[in-house]
């Protein structure tokens, strides 16, 4: 059997996005590690309640091994009651000229937070530990899903439908390379449309044939209580999470509550 879906899903909203601290320490102990707040475990709860409802459903779920994707997928996990293997291909993207390269926690250490991971899946490649481009991390993603499609066809025979966890730009890369388009900056329709990626966003991706997919949920958050938060893409020139991401993204979260105001 082959990969016929792929959802592909941002973690929920971090704790060091609310406007004040303090800030909890990251649980690993790794830099930028950080956990969700608890707004963003709700929307992660919403999240899972939303893909139980699905008619086809995640049989498995590969997640980053930072902390906020494993939180995520911990209510998914619950839900579904299917395996969860985390891979660094899918792991957060952190620019060069950052101060520390953050490494996340081995699958022998997230043990002590998340038992329930599988620890029988070797990662399908390991990002750079000296950051990456932004070309970089669209390369990686187009060279990390034919060796873990084929793989996972391998490994897995009879599963068709799966879900990643993963973060904004390595969501926005994977789907990019999904829709065979040569970077993540481009429009995916004559519109102007680009994917989505706000806080706990779903995307779905069915496959065609053998390597053509279609894209038919676009950054869903209908189901979240608040709606689209956080949204990123690769336009906002920022790393994703960085310090100065974060004061953008609340002073357009800011801009779009006196906004809906105005119009009420």
């Amino acid at each position: 059997m082959t990969i016929e879906t792929i959802y592909i899903a941002r973690h929920g909203y971090r704790s060091n996005w609310l406007p004040y601290g303090p800030y909890p320490a990251p649980p690993t102990g790794i830099d930028s590690d950080v956990p969700l707040a608890e707004h963003g475990r709700d929307q992660a709860v919403e999240l899972a309640n939303f893909i139980k409802t699905l008619e086809n459903k995640p049989e498995i779920i590969f997640t980053s091994p930072f902390y906020r994707c494993l939180e995520t997928s911990e209510p998914i996990q619950e839900a579904l009651n299917v395996p969860i293997y985390t891979d660094r291909g899918i792991g957060e993207w952190y620019k060069p000229d950052r101060d520390i390269i953050p490494v996340p926690a081995t699958d022998k250490q997230l043990l002590k937070f998340f038992p329930w991971i599988n620890v029988n899946w070797e990662d399908t490649l390991i990002p750079s530990d000296k950051g990456e481009t932004e070309a970089d991390v669209f390369d990686r993603c187009s060279e990390f899903l034919p060796k873990f499609i084929k793989r996972l066809e391998s490994t897995f025979p009879k599963v068709s439908t799966i879900l990643l966890v993963t973060h904004a730009a390595t969501k926005a890369a994977l789907g990019m390379n999904l829709l065979k388009f040569p970077n993540a900056r481009v429009p995916i329709d004559g519109k102007g449309t680009v994917i989505r990626n706000a806080s706990c966003s779903l995307d779905e991706y069915t496959r065609v044939n053998d390597d053509t997919w279609d894209i038919v949920m676009n950054g869903n958050t209908l189901f979240l209580k608040n709606g689209e938060e956080m949204n990123w893409s690769f336009m906002n020139l920022l790393e994703a999470g960085s310090d100065a991401d974060i004061k953008a993204r609340q002073l357009e979260e800011m801009e779009r509550k006196k906004a809906a105001a105005r119009t009420n």
